[in-house]
């Protein structure tokens, strides 16, 4: 029996067996992200909240809620930062992950736990349920880039069948590219904060502002890359070996997220997010408490973060929110 590929990347990615519930992330694993590259990755996040409800544009009590926090290494920064930099404030947070997977969620609630905090996990947008006395601090890296996607071309649509065969059959697309299925979680996750008193959206991802018109489906393991001609020759394989992703397309995650009634605050490039939201000052603050040699060594791990060659022209930030100002 014959499924479009979006079936098959589903289960590739999260059924019995699937990739994300075993993938390996950083410099001794498949791929490597602004996570692994600097603890100040979350620790940027936690200082634009506290910025926000600085400024009263989000109040306490708050939700942080992270889509997609794999093992939890960044939900566990935000909160190490929150810890290091406020007073009062985590009493009044409560921290949610939105995770499909059984077997992460488990393991962000024990790393959470370790660090002295609960974890509230829920399967999808749907559950949210955050009360509307409430302000929420979303925020997510490399997930818009993991949501099953068809692949299209003009006419025509790719399918896979029972023998991991891919063949093209008529569809009335009139472009080339992916197209990832994102409506659903953005209409679930929209309705739920629109419940709140106040929300900020933070997305980081690979990609630009525009299709490509191209598909741009890689793969990668152990740091390889495996262009859309290797995966579609190799589908039985690789399946469920490697990562599968593609290039975000912001234009349209933008125009889905504020045809729901949202307002962008920022696009633009990882490098530039970071240091409107604080970067800079807050390694300056880090530095003014720590030995240089400390300061040296993180800073230049931070570096990576807004390094045009490194993680941050190649990445991009959307940052939509219920409000018009900052």
């Amino acid at each position: 029996m014959s499924r479009p590929f979006s079936d098959l990347m589903h289960a590739w990615l999260y059924g019995d067996g699937g990739y994300y519930k075993k993938a390996r992330i950083g410099t001794q694993g498949d791929f490597y992200t602004s996570v692994s590259a600097s603890k100040f990755f979350g620790g940027t996040l936690a200082f634009y909240l506290l910025g926000l409800l600085e400024k009263g544009l989000l109040t306490l009590p708050l939700s942080v809620v992270e889509m997609g926090a794999h093992g939890g290494e960044l939900l566990g920064d935000v909160l190490s930062f929150l810890r290091a930099l406020s007073q009062g404030v985590l009493e009044q947070v409560e921290f949610v992950s939105v995770e499909p997977l059984e077997e992460l969620r488990t393991l962000q609630q024990k790393r959470l736990a370790q660090m002295g905090s609960n974890l509230r996990c829920v399967a999808s947008p749907l559950d949210l349920n955050i009360p509307p006395t409430q302000s929420v601090f979303i925020y997510n890296n490399e997930l818009w880039d993991s949501f099953p996607c068809e692949l299209v071309r003009p006419g025509a649509q790719l399918f896979v069948d029972a023998h991991f065969k891919p063949f093209w059959h008529e569809a009335s697309y009139t472009q080339e590219g992916c197209m990832p299925h994102w409506e659903a979680c953005i209409s679930a996750l929209l309705n739920a904060l629109e419940k709140t008193k106040a929300w900020v959206l933070v997305s980081f991802d690979y990609g630009q502002y525009g299709a490509r018109d191209a598909i741009d489906l890689r793969g990668y393991f152990q740091h390889r890359v495996f262009d859309f001609e290797e995966i579609l020759s190799n589908l039985n394989e690789l399946y469920q070996k490697i990562d599968l992703t593609y290039d975000v397309d912001f234009q349209r995650l933008e125009s889905l997220i504020n045809q729901q009634g949202a307002h962008t605050l920022f696009y633009g490039t990882q490098s530039l997010a970071l240091v409107r939201m604080g970067l800079p000052q807050l390694l300056e603050l880090f530095g003014a408490h720590m030995p240089f040699s400390t300061y040296q060594k993180e800073a230049f791990k931070a570096r990576a973060l807004l390094d045009p060659s490194a993680l941050g022209e190649r990445f991009k930030a959307l940052i939509s929110a219920s409000f018009t100002t900052t």
